[in-house]
């Protein structure tokens, strides 16, 4: 047993657990406070989840105290820092910033698991080492997985008997999942429970563990192998060829990860006992070596992308991860260099020390002092305004798309800039944050359709009837969002029987499309328009403002023979 797992404490935190989550859950249903508030929601959720598992993953009778002293602080940053990616969702009514958040989450998760083993280490009262660290962080990541696939298994038995009740036609099961005041506290009582089964059968953890390093080190010799294959071919090839996939850096990045990640396997007791034959250690030796120069190939490949196109919140990823490589990598080659043989002391050395610095970095990232997106906002505009982009092609919709909070305060301040360069571009930078809350959905009336409107020549040459069928048209379905889009209401006589016709083009940042209206059997009914807009203009107002109106006339006729008529695409 894990020195006695105090095993009503970790029931009854599961509960409170279990029935916090629930409130905060129900809160964003109910949209009540602090569901409505990003600010507050994100960092109470990350505390009522981090705290509770990281305390049920390291808690024994012996060092209950202890483990408050020191997980108590690590999750209150964590926690600080989920307030801050909150106030990255700000202002709510515009900004969508889903991604900072699926970011937050993954990072946070890093950087726990990391802290845990660090804490666990620091609780065992024993000197810091590689192979100890290595130990819990299998233990952590095995026993973690494990619980998880024990409350998905639970979860599939209640949904199976739900689902043989509901045969029955006794739907109380049925109902009774639906409610999340129960699902919640009950997956919450089985998640502590699994940890209690799991933890107190260590010895299967490590045994799987075991197994698992097994298999890597006899992956190992293959991935080196692969490895300096590449490395060897690369000079006949150049890098040319590499650069044009797209994603070199990153296929170049993926394979120092795994190198490093299976030698730290196989090598994680940093002793002198050699797991492979002579030939084998030293091609791996030699695959260790090499691995700077994977650093390098990546570090280039991005100058150039970085060089053409500017900072990106990927690229600044991409950059910060071939940084902590290089870090890894070059520290193994020192110790090699100096060390020959006995460069497993380096390892364990570097290890412990960039174990360390990715969990600060993983913090950072969620932090102003490192925030993607505002240096990624600040790059684009810094290449627009130097002339490397024209304020014709540059991505207005990456702003609004990728860079949340940052994307939309830097465009607002772009649209007072843009008044007298490119007004059209104004109305595009309108289009992407509109708010669809600000009108209840009852309550649209023809007056707020008509913010979205423009008449040619007036409106007054259009029936009433037609203006209300087009507003309907575009109002009636709950997932239109009639409101990022421009109408124009165009009156002009297309065949020449003396009458006009009605044509409504419906403009957004993505398309633009016609449709001709008329009157059939006193109804109003439409047909699409076949579309060309070579130069992807989003913004014609202007033309309806210059009268820039005219009808051409097809070259070819259409042919008719009998019944059937038949039109050529060219005009």
């Amino acid at each position: 047993m894990d020195h006695q797992l105090p095993k009503a404490f970790i029931i009854i935190v599961s509960l409170i657990q279990g029935i916090l989550l629930t409130l905060l859950y129900q809160s964003v249903e109910h949209q009540v406070w602090p569901g409505t508030e990003p600010l507050w929601l994100i960092p109470l959720v990350t505390f009522t989840i981090s705290y509770p598992v990281l305390t049920l993953l390291s808690i024994t009778k012996t060092n209950a105290i202890t483990t408050v002293k020191y997980l108590l602080p690590f999750t209150i940053i964590l926690s600080i820092l989920g307030a801050y990616v909150g106030y990255q969702q700000e202002p709510v009514e515009f900004v969508n910033n889903s991604s900072v958040i699926v970011t937050f989450c993954i990072t946070g998760l890093i950087a726990a698991f990391k802290a845990l083993m660090y804490i666990q280490q620091r609780l065992s009262n024993q000197e810091i080492s590689y192979s100890s660290l290595f130990k819990l962080s299998w233990r952590n990541f095995i026993i973690f997985g494990e619980c998880w696939l024990f409350v998905l298994i639970f979860w599939g038995i209640l949904h199976l008997g739900a689902g043989l009740f509901s045969v029955l036609e006794i739907d109380f099961f049925k109902e009774l999942l639906r409610k999340d005041w129960f699902v919640i506290p009950v997956l919450n009582l089985a998640f502590g429970f699994a940890i209690i089964v799991f933890r107190n059968i260590i010895f299967t953890v490590d045994n799987i563990s075991t197994i698992l390093q097994t298999l890597i080190k006899f992956l190992l010799p293959a991935l080196t192998i692969v490895s300096l294959g590449f490395l060897a071919t690369l000079p006949f090839t150049g890098l040319d060829v590499l650069w044009k996939t797209g994603t070199g850096s990153m296929l170049v990045m993926w394979l120092q990860v795994l190198t490093l990640f299976f030698v730290n396997a196989v090598y994680q007791d940093a002793s002198h006992e050699r797991p492979y034959h002579n030939i084998l250690h030293r091609l791996i030796f030699v695959g260790v070596a090499i691995l700077p120069i994977y650093s390098v190939i990546s570090f280039y490949g991005l100058w150039l992308r970085i060089d053409q196109y500017g900072l990106t919140v990927d690229r600044c990823w991409a950059v910060l991860i071939c940084v902590l490589l290089a870090c890894f990598s070059f520290g193994y080659l020192i110790g090699i260099i100096k060390k020959r043989d006995e460069w497993l002391e380096t390892l364990s050395k570097v290890n412990i020390s960039m174990g360390i610095v990715v969990l600060v970095f993983m913090l950072l990232v969620n932090s102003p002092l490192l925030n993607f997106q505002a240096i990624s906002a600040s790059s684009q505009l810094k290449r627009l305004h130097n002339g490397n982009t024209s304020y014709e092609k540059f991505d207005y919709t990456y702003f609004d798309r990728s860079l949340g909070r940052q994307g939309y305060l830097e465009l607002q301040k772009l649209k007072k800039e843009l008044k007298g360069i490119a007004p059209e571009k104004i109305a595009i930078i309108e289009r992407m944050y509109v708010n669809h809350k600000s009108i209840d959905k009852e309550t649209l009336t023809l007056d707020d359709f008509n913010k979205f409107v423009n008449y040619w020549p007036s409106q007054d040459e259009f029936p009433k009837p037609l203006i209300k069928a087009v507003y309907d048209k575009a109002a009636k379905n709950d997932w239109s969002s009639y409101r990022e889009n421009s109408y124009y209401f165009i009156a002009q006589d297309l065949n020449e029987d003396g009458d006009p016709d009605y044509v409504v083009i419906e403009e957004n940042n993505y398309s633009t499309s016609a449709k001709r209206w008329f009157l059939k059997e006193e109804q109003w009914q439409f047909k699409y328009m076949k579309t060309s807009n070579p130069n992807d203009n989003k913004f014609i107002k202007d033309y309806l403002l210059n009268n820039q109106i005219e009808v051409i006339k097809p070259k070819w006729n259409n042919l008719k023979v009998g019944d059937l008529t038949f039109s050529t695409s060219k005009n």
